[in-house]
């Protein structure tokens, strides 16, 4: 044993369980290891290298090799730059020069410094220690016993403490089994080949009967579509792609966070979704994209508490793949980019609440628990009193206008039924109202939704014509022809107008 094994395992042990290091990586033998600052801020690495070169071009190899990881860890990482500062120490110098070494290509987002330490004495390696942060034990008035002891004891903490983190990470990655991600592809499944048995899973009125989410029938107390939309698919390809997903994103979480945090993680982050899109988007929607975000917002709690074992295992690509998502969402029609972005929120906020398997952190997850509840509080008491029902209005009455074409009357009333309680100033909704009570005999409902529809509309011919035929059916017959007359006031060259009017007459 040298001098430099002194200094060199002493710097490693210190670095090891100093707070503002973390360690990225690290030979098997030890005799190089790469520290990062715990700092965000903060770009640089530290590399520490126990090594003895017999040339310059040795070295520089060294170097360049060095240079290309950095770069490959800025890019990981998503750093805009980073610096490298590389420390040798070794028993002898090389035959180089500090000119040799500074003229290494390096990565131009990669500043690269390099230092050669050789000396005996303590107090060449103070500036280091001491730039460092760290306490320098002196070697001087040692003994080559003590110094011996001081050696052995360092690199059994150092075999320690890397154990130790191996053990975690295998932890990590191997907690439990992924059973309930098969349970709900299999769900997803049946329901898809019993919509499509049924109908068609790009059948609106279908996906509204068993579940989809749709605004107006959650704000008349169907609240269970906060949840059920997860395993309902609009279509084989909208199927096969969140199969997919699933299949490689919800294996890993739960295998990472064992199967009843997956479970939790996966509903909560299907239930944000939904109450995403319930406060930003009007039309139905369906499928398990919010919960498949909740995955990718519960591996994103992993980079925030865990960023060695992300970095090194998912890396800033993971990263990259929720932005082009998101970005497609925004720029693909017909995408529900508020359910992705709610699911995203919920699975981080679900995988703080019950963190990883064996790491209790009760100041993160009381927190977590407390924002989540004020923030879902805060969300469902704005969709249910503060936000404008009516802008859900347009959608509703297509859906009940499809209602009306299949002649499923009932449907098309609780289509709209919200609007017309609520008073809604839009004509076209007292009509389609009013032609589902027509043809369920309910002819003095049809007559007050009619009488509805003129006043908010006079110029509203179609709404005279049926309130001429309710008037019939009432045996109201004046009333009837003033309305015909209307209508044909209105419209003078509709044939149908004439012909009732023809008929009244008569």
């Amino acid at each position: 044993m040298s001098r430099q094994d002194f200094y060199y395992l002493q710097l490693a042990q210190q670095l090891l369980g100093h707070s503002s290091y973390e360690l990225i990586s690290m030979k098997a033998d030890a005799s190089e290891l790469w520290f990062q600052s715990s700092h965000r801020k903060d770009k640089s690495i530290v590399r520490i290298v126990r090594r003895n070169f017999k040339s310059a071009v040795e070295q520089q190899k060294d170097v360049l090799y060095a240079l290309q990881r950095a770069e490959n860890v800025r890019k990981q990482r998503g750093k805009s730059t980073l610096t490298l500062n590389t420390i040798y120490f070794a028993d002898f110098d090389p035959f180089y020069t500090e000119q040799s070494l500074e003229s290494a290509p390096s990565p131009s987002k990669v500043n690269s410094y390099v230092e050669q330490l050789t000396a005996e004495k303590a107090s060449a390696y103070e500036p280091l220690f001491e730039r460092l942060g760290l306490t320098l034990e002196s070697a001087d008035n040692c003994s080559s016993e003590e110094e011996a002891q001081r050696i052995e004891q360092w690199k059994h903490k150092i075999v320690l403490f890397v154990q130790k983190k191996q053990s975690e990470e295998q932890q990590i990655a191997g907690y439990g089994k992924p059973i309930f991600t098969y349970i709900f592809l299999a769900l997803q499944i049946l329901m898809f080949l019993f919509l499509e048995w049924k109908s068609s899973t790009q059948n609106t009125l279908t996906l509204i009967q068993y579940g989809a989410k749709y605004n107006p029938l959650i704000m008349e107390g169907e609240w269970w579509r906060f949840f059920t939309p997860v395993i309902l698919h609009i279509g084989l390809l909208h199927l096969l792609m969140n199969s997919v997903a699933l299949y490689y994103l919800g294996t890993l979480v739960e295998r990472i966070y064992g199967s009843g945090r997956f479970v939790f993680i996966y509903i909560f982050a299907g239930f944000a979704g939904s109450l995403g899109s319930f406060i930003w988007n009007t039309s139905i929607s369906a499928g398990a994209s919010g919960a498949i975000f909740g995955c990718f917002g519960a591996l994103l709690f992993i980079a925030r508490t865990n960023p060695r074992f992300f970095f090194r295992t998912m890396g800033s690509s993971f990263i990259v793949i929720i932005v082009i998502n998101l970005i497609f969402g925004f720029v693909a029609p017909n995408v529900d980019n508020a359910g992705h972005i709610g699911g995203l929120v919920g699975g981080f906020l679900a995988a703080s609440i019950v963190s990883l398997p064996k790491q209790k952190k009760l100041y993160i997850q009381i927190p977590a628990f407390i924002c989540t509840l004020l923030l879902v509080g805060s969300l469902l008491f704005y969709g249910y009193h503060e936000r404008s029902v009516y802008q859900d209005e347009p959608y509703a009455l297509s859906v009940a206008a499809t209602y009306l074409q299949q002649k499923q009357y009932e449907e098309a009333k609780d289509a709209i039924k919200l609007f017309v309680e609520k008073g809604t100033g839009n004509s076209n909704v007292y009509f389609v109202s009013a032609s589902a009570e027509f043809y369920l005999e309910n002819y003095k409902e049809a007559k007050q939704q009619l009488n509805q529809a003129v006043k908010y509309d006079s110029t509203f011919h179609e709404a005279y014509y049926e309130l001429a035929l309710v008037n019939m059916k009432l045996n109201d017959i004046p009333a009837a022809t003033q309305n015909i007359d209307k209508a044909i006031e209105l419209e003078p060259q509709n044939e149908k107008y004439e012909k009732l009017k023809q008929e009244l007459e008569n």
